[in-house]
């Protein structure tokens, strides 16, 4: 499971980090750039959540 987490993070940081260019591509007008980086936020924070606690147990 904390290989797949791991994983997870970094897929939505990548997303994030070219969020522009897929608003671009899709010409979204900035609306998929903010839903590719909320959604990546919660990715991340959840799968943070699950290695922290996997460490920790």
């Amino acid at each position: 499971m904390e290989k797949l987490s791991v994983l997870l993070m970094i897929v939505a940081i990548v997303c994030a980090l070219f969020s522009d260019k897929i608003d671009l591509a899709v010409k979204g007008d900035k609306n998929i750039k903010k839903v590719i980086v909320i959604f990546s936020a919660g990715i991340l924070s959840v799968c943070t959540i699950t290695v922290i606690t996997s460490i920790l147990s």
